[in-house]
């Protein structure tokens, strides 16, 4: 036993003296020359060993090198397509006896692979030589009967010839290698492919593939770093000499990530090429999936399973029993491919029952709540060798459906202010039709949205569609408050470019409802267009858009260019412009045109804006901001044949409006209105603040009487009219803007008349047309040559003092005040009858008349609101010389002076004239029979202190006129 022992020691010592001593004599040098030759030899690469290298009899006879390279074709300009820190190659035993070193097995640590396929499809692990013919490299060096025999095999008929000759070599490329397994360790590989922007890249590579026997099972096994994702990749092939040499044999093929895997079985042959496969794929996560595929989805529709039978060979290739599940998806469907002609043809169909419209949605990548049912069943086929070529040869008919659907999350509440319906879409339901992609794809359907019912159809070239060109489109929607189109071309980078059309028959409606309210007021009704639109990347353009609003039309050409500002640029082309459903017809006209208290109380109790009043008819004091200038530039340019509100009529105009950097600037360049002309300038500045706001105009040689007429009833004033405002403010409501207002406005009178009355002709004939209230008469007028006033605004308070009427027998002067934030009149005109025409054209007089007789002057006070003035004469300036003032009214002659004066007897109408007129003057006030004073059976003082409490004057005014010339008389 102690001998045994002792022998079992003294060969364990001998083999590690072996192993630790043998290499130290085996010739390296050589050893290493022999392999770089044979990876050269056998795969056609050179090799560089730089490092230090070191031979191991244990745990295997092997070469050790340090800091090595490979290099293929393009090895010769210095490129090395692989380096490795450390490389190990396993070599045969048999190398240390008979000195014929071979390779066999080889193991890299911490690679750095670099795959290119350059431009012109060279490789860059393309070997430095032609390997084509293994028969002889094998003959040389392992002397191979198997490669005799396949050598000196008899000839075969030249068809058959040539694939065994292709088949044996390939064969014997594979055996050449002689490689039992190959070992990475830590390795990172890159591929470059010539149409690819980014170079693919996986790192943390171990890879470890056996194959002890090319004629039985050879194993991968591998994981790696792809997409920051863990790969594991594990497979199997049987027999690799028989699949080089044409036979189907088993393989196995499993790659996965995380619980995501997908896995390919069967059998397979390379000469000729054909399968017979099943595929499978299952996991937890279709976005992770999708992530290895360079896909990134917005949302993970979650789970999913796949399988499906591949068979095949180089004529056809078919897929069967395909089945898809996702959620609730389940997917059916089978496909053909002929490939015996030049080009591929497919076909195939696709078949989904009950689906959910929920998984759809984030296959598509939105995850929003959504229900429904969708199914489908389509066929299909195309021809083409390339993606590109089979997309556009794509046929597809058949049909889709949408039920019972419900979609939610569209993030539309705060855009209609705020109504949580408007995020979902309800009671969806649509049918595609699809009957080959030659002719158009169909659509028709309904949903609802926030309680309203929408119809819904279209057409559309859904082959050019697909192809990602543009394409006709056509689109209709109708619900009962608006309908739109489209009918022009769209692409599926959303640029469109055709006809547009939009109808409701409330547009103030219709905003309120989308939550854009466009405040109180009038019109804004019936609202139709329709144009040219083009959607280009951030520029929006509309050309021949012929729109009507209300009366209001005409057309429209512009773009609209978005970004960071806005910018709008429009010119607008008007047949008329009709202003009466904005700014109040014939009741706007008649409440100012009337002269009574009560029209315009309520005129000026009538609040425009809605907003808050100072008092009754004041001022809003809701604030006003022009900040919202801010958030465009624009330029319109507007021009108009006519522009109408209620009667007034303007003709041919032209308006130009600019936006920039917060301010707004409209000029009116062109105005005809009345025989005359006119231009004007408003400015309104958003950028300070506080709103400011500039106004200019100037209007020349109006027709007054028809102006005055058409504008506010106004048809006692004839003659050619001139106007001229600038004015400027600042506030923020229309009270500060108002109280803020300074500038200056004039008007004038030239050459006109005061219609329906002859001033001077009445005072000298007091007569019953008197009592009747100095009715018009459409004959009789009093001419001027002039007529005009200035007025200096400042803090909202007007100013005048030169309120001049000059003609031929009437004077006037006046001066006063408008305070229009209080909007109350303090004004003081003085009329003058004037009998004589001195500084005036020669005019026919009566016989007699004197020429120089002074004027008969009456002060009138307009005192208190606006909207309801106190108009009174000022007795204050009578009571300073009555007795002139009585002796001026007697030299005026007349009816009722003589039958004051008792020259003449009252007839029955007078008396019956004169009582109505008091009555209805002192408004039942007062009772006086005028033919009991004419008989004297009234008392005169009591008669004249009636009618001074009738009339609300002061006690004893008339007592002090006429009671004097009583007592002067006596």
């Amino acid at each position: 036993m102690r001998r045994l022992l002792i022998g079992l020691g003294s060969l364990l010592f001998m083999l590690v003296t072996i192993i630790l001593v043998v290499p130290l004599f085996l010739p390296k040098d050589e050893i290493k020359r022999q392999v770089v030759e044979q990876v050269d030899k056998r795969f056609g690469w050179r090799v560089r060993l730089d490092g230090p290298v070191s031979l191991s009899l244990f745990p295997g006879f092997s070469l050790v090198a340090e800091d090595i390279g490979l290099a293929g074709e393009a090895g010769a300009d210095g490129i090395e397509f692989a380096k490795a820190e450390r490389v190990e190659f396993g070599l045969a035993w048999g190398g240390l006896v008979s000195g014929n070193i071979q390779v066999t097995g080889i193991a890299l640590d911490k690679p750095d692979i670099y795959l290119e396929i350059g431009p012109n499809g060279t490789t860059s692990w393309e070997p430095r030589r032609d390997i084509s013919d293994i028969g002889d490299l094998i003959e040389a060096e392992t002397g191979d009967a198997e490669t005799d025999a396949v050598a000196e095999a008899a000839p075969a008929p030249a068809s058959e010839a040539e694939p065994a000759e292709t088949a044996a070599a390939s064969e014997g490329y594979l055996k050449s290698i002689g490689v039992d397994s190959l070992q990475i360790t830590g390795g990172t590989v890159t591929y470059k492919a010539p149409d690819a922007a980014e170079p693919v890249r996986i790192s943390n590579l171990d890879l470890s593939l056996q194959a002890p026997s090319l004629s039985g099972e050879v194993d991968l096994t591998s994981s790696f770093t792809f997409r920051e994702l863990p790969v594991a990749v594990a497979g199997s092939l049987t027999n690799p000499l028989a699949l080089m040499g044409g036979e189907q044999v088993p393989v196995d093929l499993k790659i996965s990530s995380g619980e995501n895997s997908v896995s390919v079985t069967g059998q397979s042959g390379l000469d000729p090429m054909r399968a017979e496969l099943a595929l499978s794929a299952a996991g937890p996560s279709l976005k992770a999936l999708a992530a290895l595929a360079g896909q990134d989805l917005a949302a993970d529709p979650g789970a999913f399973a796949v399988s499906a039978k591949v068979a095949g060979n180089e004529a056809m290739l078919s897929l069967a029993d395909l089945d898809i599940t996702l959620g609730q998806l389940s997917l059916g469907g089978a496909a053909d491919a002929d490939l015996s002609g030049s080009v591929p043809e497919v076909s195939g169909r696709l078949v989904l029952k009950d689906g959910s419209i929920a998984d759809l949605l984030q296959l598509a990548g939105r995850d929003l709540p959504a229900s429904g049912k969708l199914s489908l069943d389509l066929a299909f086929a195309t021809v083409g060798q390339t993606g590109e070529e089979l997309l556009a040869g794509l046929d597809i008919t058949g049909s889709v459906r949408i039920a019972e659907g419900e979609i939610g999350g569209l993030g539309l509440a705060s855009a209609v202010g705020g109504d949580p319906e408007a995020d979902r879409l309800t009671n969806l339901a649509m049918d595609i039709d699809l009957q080959g992609l030659e002719n158009p794809i169909s659509l028709s359907g309904a949903l609802s949205w926030r309680g309203e019912a929408f119809s819904l159809t279209g057409e559309g070239d859904t082959a050019r569609l697909l192809a990602g060109g543009a394409a006709p489109v056509s689109v209709s929607v109708k619900g009962n408050r608006v309908s739109a189109g489209f009918n022009g071309r769209a692409s599926r980078d959303g640029a469109l470019d055709g006809a547009v059309s939009v109808d409701t028959a409330d547009l103030r409606g219709l905003m309120a409802w989308l939550g854009k309210p466009l405040g109180s007021g009038g019109g804004l009704k019936r609202f139709k267009a329709s144009g040219i639109f083009g959607v280009a990347g951030e520029t929006i353009s509309f050309e021949e858009t012929r729109f009507t609003l209300d009366d209001t039309s005409g057309e429209a050409n512009g773009r609209i260019v978005l970004g960071g500002k806005p910018s709008v640029t429009a010119r607008l082309d008007l047949r008329e412009l009709v202003l009466d459903p904005y700014l109040g017809g014939a009741s706007s006209s008649g409440a100012g045109s009337g002269g009574g208290g009560g029209s315009g109380q309520a005129s000026g109790n009538t609040s425009a804006g809605g907003g808050k009043r100072g008092g009754a008819g004041g001022w809003s004091t809701e604030p006003i901001d022009f900040s919202g200038l801010n958030a465009i530039d624009a330029d319109f340019k507007l021009t108009t044949s006519e522009i109408r509100w209620d009667k007034i009529k303007i003709d041919q105009s032209a308006l130009s409006t600019t936006i920039k950097n917060g301010v707004l600037t409209a000029n009116l360049e062109k105005l005809a209105l009345y025989g005359g002309s006119g231009t004007g300038t408003v400015t309104l500045n958003g950028a300070s603040a506080t709103p400011q706001v500039a106004a200019k105009f100037a209007l020349a040689n109006l027709n007054a009487y028809p102006l005055l007429r058409d504008a506010a009833d106004f048809s006692w004033i004839e003659g050619k009219a001139n106007i001229n405002l600038d004015v400027t403010s600042k506030g923020g409501s229309e009270q500060a803007l108002v109280q803020a207002l300074n500038g200056t406005a004039n008007y004038t009178f030239a050459d006109g008349a005061i219609k329906g009355i002859n001033v001077p002709q009445m005072v000298r004939g007091l007569s019953v047309e008197t009592l009747l209230g100095w009715q018009a008469n459409p004959s009789a007028k009093t001419d001027f040559s002039s007529l005009g006033s200035t007025f200096q605004i400042q803090n909202g308070i007007a100013k005048t003092d030169d309120l001049s009427l000059i003609g031929p027998l009437v004077r006037m002067t006046g001066k006063g005040t408008t305070d229009m934030p209080a909007q109350r009149l303090s004004w003081r005109v003085e009329p003058k009858i004037v009998p004589t025409l001195e500084g005036q054209a020669p005019q026919p007089r009566r016989k007699g008349e004197d020429k120089k007789l002074a004027g008969l002057g009456v002060p009138i006070v307009i005192e208190g609101p606006w909207n309801d003035p106190r108009i009174y004469p000022d007795i204050k300036g009578i009571l300073e010389n009555p007795e002139a003032a009585y002796k001026q009214l007697q030299q005026t002659g007349g009816e009722l002076i003589s039958i004051l004066q008792g020259k003449n007897e009252p007839s029955q109408e007078l008396v019956d004239q004169a009582n109505k007129v008091i009555n209805q003057a002192t408004g039942g006030k007062t009772q006086i029979d005028v033919q009991k004073v004419l008989d004297g059976e009234v008392d005169d003082e009591e008669v004249l202190k009636a009618v001074e409490e009738g009339f609300g004057l002061p006690s004893g005014l008339l007592g002090n006129v006429f009671g004097n010339k009583k007592k002067n008389k006596n």
